[in-house]
């Protein structure tokens, strides 16, 4: 689920054709759609010969070619310099390749080329698209409010989400129901000088006596990037009476193309309670 994939087919002259049909085929090349920072990636190529022999495989970042396999050479492999690619020799053939340390430079069109020897001398490819992640440093943080609220008071909150790329999205939710459209109030992105990029939502509404029926209120931002990332910070407050403690919590999923695990973290600082009073 996270691939993309597209191939086409190259002939290179009219004898290539048994019946109409290509004899060597192209049937998937496989590229993560997004992948972290610093992390290896696995590109694949898969295609059919169906009795043809292989000529060569060859990857192109772009225009550019970076990788090449040619069965019939000693070594096989042979390795392009281009920048933010990084080949594991060790770990790459014909149909396989992987990345290391890949960096925002390693991100673009990736395209695989398969060629059979003579005499047919057909070529097929494909490309996919491929993105890198890099996540904030921290989760989201939620700067304002009060202490305590009562019905007809304004709430103005913002959750700021820091330094990642692309810049996370941001949603709100209300005793665990997404804010409405018209409570949110979005803010540019903000980018550094070195490209990553934080993003800030405000929340604005006015208290209404249905927020208090199920006990306190709740205020949730959840921070998601892509299907790599997904963090949340929490706070909630008691209504028209001081609020003798405040609660905030936090968690963090973080979604591999090959393993999924789930880290807990400390609480987030939440600026709610200023003074609570301990009565």
């Amino acid at each position: 689920m996270f691939y993309t994939a597209q191939t086409t087919s190259l002939r290179e002259d009219h004898n290539q054709c048994r019946g109409g049909v290509l004899a060597l085929k192209m049937v998937q090349v496989k590229v993560p759609l997004a992948a972290l920072s610093g992390h290896s990636v696995q590109l694949e190529c898969i295609f059919s010969l169906d009795g043809e022999s292989l000529y060569a495989v060859k990857w192109y970042r772009g225009v550019d070619e970076f990788y090449r396999y040619v069965p019939a050479e000693e070594p096989h492999a042979t390795v392009f310099g281009l920048n933010g690619i990084e080949v594991d020799l060790d770990e790459s053939n014909a149909n396989r390749l992987v990345l290391r340390s890949i960096t925002a430079e390693t991100a673009g069109r990736f395209r695989c080329e398969v060629s059979a020897e003579a005499p047919s001398f057909e070529t097929v490819s494909g490309h996919a698209d491929m993105t890198v992640v890099q996540l904030p440093q921290r989760g989201p943080v939620i700067a304002g409010g009060k202490p305590r609220y009562s019905v007809g008071d304004q709430v103005d909150l913002n959750c700021t989400s820091m330094r990642s790329s692309p810049a996370t999205n941001l949603t709100w939710y209300i005793n665990g129901e997404p804010a409405e459209r018209h409570h949110l109030k979005f803010y540019p992105i903000v980018e550094d000088i070195d490209g990553l990029e934080t993003s800030m939502l405000g929340l604005h509404f006015v208290i209404k006596t249905r927020h208090f029926r199920k006990g306190d209120l709740k205020f949730k931002c959840t921070a998601t990037l892509a299907a790599l990332y997904w963090q949340s910070n929490e706070a909630s407050a008691e209504p028209d009476r001081p609020v003798h403690h405040q609660r905030s919590s936090s968690s963090e999923v973080y979604l591999d193309s090959h393993r999924t695990s789930t880290l807990a973290s400390a609480a987030l600082t939440v600026h709610f309670c200023v003074e609570c009073d301990s009565r």
